[in-house]
C-alpha cells in the first residue's frame, strides 16, 4: 500500500512536469516582435540609419554605444550612452533602455556587433531600434558554393 502512495506522487510529479513542458513548447513565437517584420527591416535596410539621417530626426532618440571607446568625433552626438555589448542584458542597462524615450539607435565600430545588439533588443520587445551605420554595409555574397575538392576524407585512414 505504501508503494502505491509513492507511485501516485511520482506519477503526479511526471504529469505536472509534462504539462509544464507542453506549455513551454506551445509558444512558438520566441521573438516578442514579429519575425517577418524583423526580416523585412533587414532586407529593406529600414533598420539602418546614416549619421545624416540621425541629425535630421525630429523625434527623440538615444544612441547606445556598444564599444568600450567613445563615439567617433565625426558623429558629434549629444544624446548617447555607453553600454558595452557584453553588458546589454544587465538589469541596470535594461532599465535604462526601457526608460529611454523615442528611438534607440545602436552603434558599434563593428557592424556585426551592432546587428547582434539590434536582434537582441528586438527579441526583448524594444520598438524603434535602429543601427547607426557610419560606413556602407558590404554587399551580400552572391557566389555559388563550391566545396573544397582537394580534401578527401574518405581516403584518410584511422
Amino acid at each position: 500500500m505504501n508503494e502505491l502512495k509513492n507511485l501516485k506522487f511520482i506519477i503526479l510529479a511526471l504529469v505536472i512536469l509534462l504539462i509544464l513542458v507542453l506549455v513551454r513548447n506551445s509558444d512558438r513565437n520566441i521573438f516578442r516582435n514579429d519575425v517577418k517584420t524583423a526580416i523585412e527591416a533587414i532586407q529593406n535596410k529600414s533598420n539602418l540609419l546614416s549619421p545624416d539621417q540621425l541629425h535630421q530626426l525630429k523625434s527623440p532618440w538615444l544612441v547606445v554605444n556598444m564599444d568600450n571607446s567613445d563615439l567617433p568625433d565625426s558623429l558629434h552626438v549629444e544624446n548617447s550612452i555607453r553600454i558595452p555589448f557584453d553588458h546589454i542584458l544587465d538589469q541596470v542597462n535594461r532599465k535604462t533602455l526601457n526608460e529611454a524615450k523615442g528611438d534607440l539607435i545602436v552603434y558599434s565600430a563593428d557592424v556585426a556587433t551592432a546587428s547582434k545588439a539590434w536582434i537582441i533588443l528586438n527579441q526583448l520587445g524594444f520598438k524603434n531600434v535602429k543601427i547607426l551605420a557610419t560606413k556602407e554595409i558590404p554587399e551580400k555574397l552572391k557566389y555559388k558554393f563550391q566545396p573544397d575538392t582537394t580534401v578527401r576524407l574518405e581516403l584518410d585512414s584511422i
